[in-house]
């Protein structure tokens, strides 16, 4: 399984970290090594995950509901030190330092994702991986693999921001792939996804779980029939379940009104610019339309103040814009890159 890489950390303007948690999958940040003769479906995969998922609710659930801050320290207040504040998050094994000054001036927090992708250019991504056109039922696995990865990532993300909201401050989160743009659209899909967890999705797990009471000792057509409205719910369930993965963390969080607002990280040119599919239909990245986004992102989050926590896929590494933002140097080759004060 891919793990190991749960969430960076960037402060700038004051220092850059890297914030890693215990039990995330590890964030794809380029294709796996091709893997042309191994069997891709494993059967024990799908039920190991979730059970992981499971087991990993409760503990963050339980880790939320323990936290104690060792400081009372927000995240907004420039003036106050977060770094041991962020290394005390539950989950939290490792926090990475990057772009450094003595006042700073402004602060992002980066989370690292690991984000959902549709099943279409996931398997781009996986016939360009394995080397070769893979069956309907490899794509479904894996894709449904994916999902659970996702899952299991945002469990964490969600205590992490669960902290910062209810003990320092936080109270807006940036979220990658969408634009100003599509605020309208974002924010509907916001409300419709509430209401139908406030209403709909209830009823559907009540339905569900009468349904599996029918079950029990239930044979013939009336087994049949009954196994046939379950296998119903169960698809829907999951489809809603999907769409708030889509959502994000931040999303989820805004969905259950535990955030005040969910704010666009993307320019809209550079992101479809950025995109790495190629006229072919090979996952290619291009560095230098990356880093254009990158340039957008920063400009984009420094429009809505100084201080910002963006939740992004742990592939982008936001420093060289700010650093050119900034006008910092460079970091110096060597354990003092850390110490460096970020003035030009």
């Amino acid at each position: 399984m891919r793990r190991a890489v749960p969430t960076l950390v960037v402060l700038f303007g004051i220092v850059a970290l890297a914030v890693w948690l215990n039990s995330n999958p590890g964030t794809r940040t380029s294709p796996p090594d091709p893997v042309k003769t191994a069997p891709i479906i494993k059967e024990e995969r799908i039920p190991r995950l979730k059970k992981q998922i499971a087991e990993q609710e409760i503990e963050s659930a339980q880790a939320v509901a323990k936290y104690i801050p060792s400081s009372k320290a927000r995240i907004d207040d420039l003036d106050s030190p977060v770094i041991d504040l962020l290394r005390r998050l539950p989950g939290v094994v490792q926090v990475d330092l990057g772009v450094a000054a003595k006042k700073p001036a402004s602060r992002i927090v980066h989370l690292r994702d690991y984000h959902s992708v549709s099943k279409e250019l996931y398997a781009l991504d996986m016939k360009q991986a394995h080397g070769r056109e893979l069956t309907a039922a490899e794509i479904e696995w894996l894709h449904q693999e994916l999902l659970l990865e996702v899952e299991l990532v945002q469990v964490e993300q969600i205590a992490v921001l669960r902290c910062l909201i209810k003990h320092h401050g936080l109270k807006r989160v940036f979220s990658e792939g969408y634009s100003p743009d599509e605020l309208k659209t974002y924010q509907e899909m916001i409300a419709v996804l509430r209401s139908m967890e406030k209403e709909q999705i209830p009823q559907l797990r009540k339905q569900l779980e009468e349904v599996r009471k029918l079950l029990d000792g239930a044979t013939g057509e009336k087994k049949e029939k009954a196994e046939a409205i379950e296998a119903q719910l169960v698809t829907m369930l999951d489809d809603h379940k999907h769409r708030l993965l889509e959502m994000g963390a931040a999303g989820r969080l805004l969905i259950a009104g535990e955030l005040d607002d969910v704010l666009a990280l993307e320019d809209a040119d550079a992101l479809e610019k950025a995109k790495p599919i190629s006229p072919s239909g090979n996952v290619k990245f291009d560095s230098q339309k990356l880093e254009l986004r990158h340039d957008a992102q920063v400009k984009a989050i420094m429009k809505e103040g100084p201080v910002a926590v963006i939740v992004l896929g742990g592939a982008n590494d936001l420093t060289k814009s700010v650093q050119r933002r900034l006008r910092v140097r460079p970091p110096l080759p060597s354990r003092s890159r850390l110490l460096y004060d970020g003035r030009s």
